[in-house]
This record gives structure tokens, sequence and C-alpha cells, in this order.
């Protein structure tokens, strides 16, 4: 019974950095074209919905609901004098790799590895609530589609395309819901970085 209590108490929870609506409908416009590219090559593939669309810079797995305001305090804390910083939304790529890919994505890039260093920090942060430090290498994108079955080059020209530039303004702290309409990204704490001005 314990343990059952234990289990509703707990979400599962990640950190990232969120972009405009504007660049995220032009991000999903390009999503379509390689919807239809996909769909004529015979392609099964799970399209990211536009509201789930985001960077993540740190992914906490299942915590306990209650460290949800040690995590905002801590954040809070550290992020009140970041600036807001730009970023350019380009080029379009592959995991694992290009000839075999399973998850395609778009590319966000920023002046001086910004972004990096923030999500270094992010990690070094939440290491002091007990999270475990990431071993893969941080690698910023925006996840477009998840490909279940089949195999065909949906990157052709695209590899260097530019989409946008725009800037990252908040932090947000989302909830994964999984519901039977797939899984859902809750928001359940932003935190505006510092105005650049």
């Amino acid at each position: 019974m314990v343990e059952q209590k234990d289990k509703m108490n707990r979400i599962r929870a990640f950190v990232a950095a969120s972009l405009p609506v504007e660049t995220i409908n032009k991000v999903t416009g390009l999503q379509a074209e390689l919807r239809a590219s996909a769909k004529n090559a015979g392609m099964t593939v799970a399209w990211v919905p536009s509201a789930n669309m985001h960077v993540t810079l740190k992914f906490l797995a299942e915590i306990p609901e209650e460290s949800l305001w040690a995590i905002r305090d801590l954040l809070s804390e550290r992020l009140a004098e970041r600036a807001t910083f730009p970023v350019d939304v380009k080029g379009l790529g592959a995991f694992p790799s290009r000839s075999n890919p399973r998850v395609v994505w778009v590319g966000v890039q920023s002046l001086g590895d910004e972004l990096a260093k923030l999500a270094a920090d992010v990690e070094t942060w939440l290491e002091l609530l007990g999270f475990e430090k990431e071993s893969r290498p941080f690698h910023p994108h925006l996840t477009l589609g998840r490909i279940k079955q089949g195999s065909t080059d949906l990157i052709g020209e695209r590899e260097d395309l530019e989409i946008d530039h725009c800037t990252i303004q908040d932090i947000v702290l989302y909830q994964s819901v999984l519901s039977s309409r797939g899984v859902q990204y809750k928001p359940l704490i932003t935190i505006p970085l510092a105005s650049s001005v």
C-alpha cells in the first residue's frame, strides 16, 4: 500500500528551454513537408505535436512530486541574473545517423555555446539535489518525429537549412504525461531569464 502511494506521488519530468510560438510554427511547416515525403516513401513516423517541441536541458526521469519546489527554488535562484540569448534554429539531422534514421530533428545553435553552457550549469546545479549527471554529450535539438518503420533519406538538401533566428527567454520544468492521445508535456514551472537589454 505504501509503495502504491509512493508511485502515485511521483511524476516524470524534465527541464527544457522553450522557443517562441512563431519559431515553432516555422518548424511545424518544415515538419509538414517531411510528413509528406515520409508518407510517399511508405514510412511510419510518430510525429511530435508542435506543443511538445522544446530543447531538453535535463531529463529527470521519475521524481517525487514534492521535489518540484526544491528544483523551482534552486533554478529560480541560479537563473535570476542569467540573460536571455539568441539562437539559430537550423539544419536537419537524424539519430543515430542519417543512414539509419530513428529520430529526425532540427538543430538549435547559439553563439559562444550559450545553450551548451546553460545545459551544463543546469546539470551541475541539479547534482546538488541528488540528480545523476548525464553521461551523453549535449546535442541541442527539436525532435520532429520518431521513425517506427521504413527508412529513407528525409534530410536531402536540408542539412544546413536555416529556419529561424530567435531568443531563449525562459526555462520550463515539464511533466511528461502519458494519455490515450500519446505523450503530452505539461508545463509545471516557468522561470523567465533576465532581459539582456
